[in-house]
């Protein structure tokens, strides 16, 4: 997951990163919560988790 945030950019000023999901479609529309700020911003490896083939990252805005 890391590798996938710093090609995109990390994470804009709007995206409520630890209340990020994974949606894997290989396990039948499982989905787990990730905490990509705490990954990002304070650099917590042990947020990091296996992006696979037909994951989709999803980033809800934060409320202000």
């Amino acid at each position: 997951l890391l590798d996938v945030m710093i090609v995109v950019g990390g994470l804009t000023d709007f995206a409520d990163g630890n209340a990020s999901s994974i949606f894997r479609t290989a396990e039948g529309g499982k989905l787990y919560s990730i905490r990509l700020r705490d990954l990002v911003k304070r650099g917590d490896v042990g947020a990091n988790v296996d992006v696979k083939p037909g994951d989709i990252l999803i980033i809800p805005q934060s409320w202000f």
